[in-house]
Formats: C-alpha cells, sequence, structure tokens
C-alpha cells in the first residue's frame, strides 16, 4: 500500500503538465486509441495545462501583492491562518487510507457506469484527493475504516451524478465538448447555483440587470471586451491597495492580459483532450451501446471563460469584506483568494449565462458559505494538517484554508457523522 502511495504522491508531485500526459498515455494504450493520436493528444493536453498554470501563478504573483497589502490597509484580522490548498492536498494524500480510497472510487465509478447510473468516466486522478478528504473527515470523527471508505465512496457517487447534471450546460456554456466535471470541491455548489439564479430570476430589478460581456460589448464597444474589462478591474484593485501608480499598472495590464490569454491557453489544450475524448467515447459507445459517456476532469477549466474570470476577479476585494464582516468567520483567505475567487464563480455564471451581476450576487452568497466551512472545519483541517507533517508556528493555534471550505459535501457528510455519532456511539 505504501507503494501506490509513493507512486500516487510521485505523480501528483509532477504537475498537470506531466501528469495529466501520463494519465491520459495510459488510458490510451488501454482505450486502444490511435497512436499518432494519443501521442499528439497526450503532449498538446500538457503544453494546455502548462500554459493555463503559467497565465494564472504570473496573475497571482503579480496581484498577491496588492491583496496583501489591502489586508494591511483595511486593517483585517482573524484568528484561523489559511495555509493554502497545496497544504490541504498534501496532508489528504499523507492519510493513511488514501491509496485504498483511490480503489473505492475506482470501483464506485466503474461499477456506475456498468449499471448505467453515470455517463462520467473519471479520468483527472489528482482530483481524487477531494474523495479522500472526504474520507480523512470523516475517520477522524469515527477512527472507522469502514465508514470513512463508504462515505468517501458515496461522496464520489454524488459529484458524478452532479457531473452528469452539469454536464450539458458545462459544454454548452464552457464550450467544453465531451466533457463533465466532477471535482466534488467545484460541482457540489452546482445546485446552489442553480437555485440562486432562480432567485433573481424573480427578484424585480434584479431579474432586468443583464450584465453579460457580449451586451456590455454591445452596448459600449471596446470598454465591454475582456482585454478592457480585465485593466480596469485591474486598476481597481491596484487602487484599493494603494498600491504606487506603476505597482497600479501593472496590476491592471495583468489582469487584463489574464483575462485574454487564459482562455487561448484553454482552447490549446481542449485541442488536445477532444480527439482523445472522441475516441474513448466511440469505443465505450461501441462496447456500451446507448450510452453518452464523458470525460471527467478538473473544474479548474471553467476559469477560461470571460465572464468567470471577470466575476472572480471582482470577487477578490468582496471576498476580503465579506472575511472582515462576517459574522463568525475566523479564516482570513488570503493564500487561495485569486484561485478560489474565480473558480467560485464558474457555475453561478454558467447558470446566469455569462450574467457577471448575478453571478458577483450568487458568488457573494457562496463565499459566506465558505468562510463558514472552513471556519467549523478548523479543528478536524489542523489535526489533518498535523498529520500531514505540517508545524504550527508559535501563537497559531489552528489552521484552514478556503479550499476546505469549498468541500461543501464533505463537510455535510461530516456534519451528518458527528451528529449520528452523538446518538449511536458505535459510529
Amino acid at each position: 500500500m505504501h507503494i501506490v502511495i509513493d507512486a500516487l504522491n510521485w505523480i501528483s508531485q509532477l504537475g498537470p503538465m506531466v501528469m495529466m500526459p501520463l494519465i491520459i498515455f495510459i488510458l490510451g494504450l488501454l482505450f486502444r486509441v490511435k497512436l499518432n493520436v494519443l501521442i499528439k493528444s497526450a503532449l498538446t493536453i500538457g503544453v494546455g495545462f502548462a500554459g493555463v498554470t503559467i497565465v494564472i501563478n504570473w496573475f497571482v504573483a503579480q496581484v498577491g501583492p496588492s491583496v496583501h497589502a489591502m489586508v494591511t490597509h483595511w486593517g483585517i484580522q482573524t484568528s484561523i491562518m489559511d495555509v493554502g490548498w497545496p497544504a490541504r492536498a498534501a496532508a489528504t494524500w499523507a492519510f493513511p487510507l488514501a491509496a485504498v480510497v483511490v480503489f473505492v472510487v475506482l470501483g464506485v465509478n466503474a461499477l456506475m457506469l456498468l449499471t448505467k447510473l453515470t455517463n462520467t468516466v473519471m479520468v483527472d486522478f489528482w482530483s481524487y484527493n477531494h474523495y479522500i478528504f472526504t474520507g480523512a473527515l470523516v475517520w477522524y470523527v469515527t477512527k472507522s475504516a469502514w465508514i470513512s471508505l463508504i462515505v468517501a465512496g458515496l461522496d464520489a457517487a454524488i459529484s458524478f451524478k452532479l457531473a452528469d447534471w452539469t454536464a450539458p450546460l458545462a459544454q454548452k456554456y464552457f464550450g467544453l465538448e465531451g466533457i463533465s466535471f466532477p471535482t466534488a470541491n467545484s460541482v457540489g455548489w452546482a445546485p446552489i447555483a442553480w437555485a440562486l439564479n432562480k432567485l433573481w430570476d424573480i427578484i424585480p430589478g434584479i431579474n432586468k440587470i443583464d450584465a453579460r460581456p457580449e451586451k456590455i460589448q454591445k452596448r459600449f464597444g471596446f470598454v465591454g471586451e475582456p482585454l478592457f474589462m480585465g485593466f480596469i478591474i485591474g486598476i481597481g484593485i491596484g487602487l484599493l491597495a494603494e498600491d504606487p501608480f506603476g505597482t497600479v499598472l501593472i496590476v491592471g495590464m495583468s489582469t487584463a492580459a489574464t483575462m485574454v490569454l487564459t482562455p487561448k491557453m484553454m482552447q490549446i489544450l481542449m485541442q488536445g483532450l477532444i480527439p482523445f475524448a472522441n475516441s474513448v467515447k466511440q469505443l465505450l459507445n461501441k462496447r456500451f451501446p446507448g450510452n453518452k459517456f464523458t470525460i471527467g476532469v478538473d473544474a479548474a477549466l471553467t476559469i477560461a471563460n470571460s465572464s468567470a474570470i471577470a466575476c472572480g476577479i471582482i470577487m477578490v476585494p468582496i471576498t476580503l469584506v465579506i472575511a472582515a464582516i462576517l459574522p463568525g468567520n475566523k479564516l482570513l483567505p488570503i493564500s487561495d483568494i485569486a484561485y478560489q475567487a474565480m473558480w467560485l464563480s464558474a457555475w453561478p455564471v454558467a447558470f446566469g449565462k455569462g450574467n457577471v451581476f448575478r453571478g458577483i450576487l450568487s458568488t457573494i452568497v457562496i463565499t459566506c458559505c465558505v468562510l463558514w466551512i472552513a471556519t467549523a472545519l478548523a479543528p478536524v483541517h489542523t489535526q489533518l494538517a498535523l498529520a500531514g507533517g505540517f508545524k504550527l508556528t508559535k501563537g497559531m493555534h489552528y489552521v484552514s484554508t478556503e479550499d476546505a471550505g469549498t468541500h461543501i459535501i464533505s463537510f455535510i457528510w461530516y456534519e451528518l457523522v458527528k451528529a449520528l455519532k452523538m446518538f449511536i456511539p458505535a459510529i
């Protein structure tokens, strides 16, 4: 088992630029994809992931100091340190049952495919860490390996069903043919985003506001283009941070570049992924006629949409304000704020058909929930981090992550098991 864990950790540490081409190549061999198609697809997917990662990491590096400056100038203070999603993921993979959960999830996915309970073929092994996280949370409550594994499997099954439900929207709105997003920390918010969009439909005034980029561009011309919108949003962030004029311009240009380059990098990735996905689907549909299989990948791909990027970037300062004034919140979401804001915006803008105004409203509600969940999970998150080798600094009592707060399905299972344990001590 340790060999499996070491192998999974080694693969995950390579990053998506190398990990995803390896996975795609191995799966392609198993599904007998033509070698010339497979090699080109695998390499192109790697290049696409590299491009997206470079752009987003560069954006975070350029804008991150301004975010920290905003925190300093506004005097925001909280008691729980945000250690960032890499720390959460590393601690999750260090969970002793991690490898077992991987095989459980593989078994659940295979069984659901064979019984036609899902169309999602989950190939993104890195994202299995989300199901492992659920199992780890439950284990710390029950100390039961069996209950932990069962709940992790159920978490995966729910994510696959939600991925099936959202697949048509993802393919239509994000332009990702044959793709679905079973990433638990993203797709778990889809029902809430759907319900909130229905709510905005019936509220007078709000239901009349149409802030889709194409509408803005049609009305205001160049001002509505992602290039200009990104520049204005970036300038706003720099001004709120009270940056020097030169830094304000750098943040503005960095944001504009992110708005323009991210979708183009995603186009490269899809040039590799679509031929592979089509080849796999053709084989599966031949063996299992009547099914409409989709390839399950990381929901990070949803950020390649101008509305999602715009909404996410606007949410950066808004999230800091929420963290400062939200009753019950004790987490300062610094480490992942740029990443999480964009990922949390994906489903709100998708259900809102690109309406950035509705996307922001829904994402504000979701962000409040995320911060509450991250605060509630801090004690168990700290135990998981310490077990994974994290060292608490002097004066630090709890750590958590905004990323942990995005795991709404995990949190529901965690709270459910805690409640049952009160009434059924044997659990």
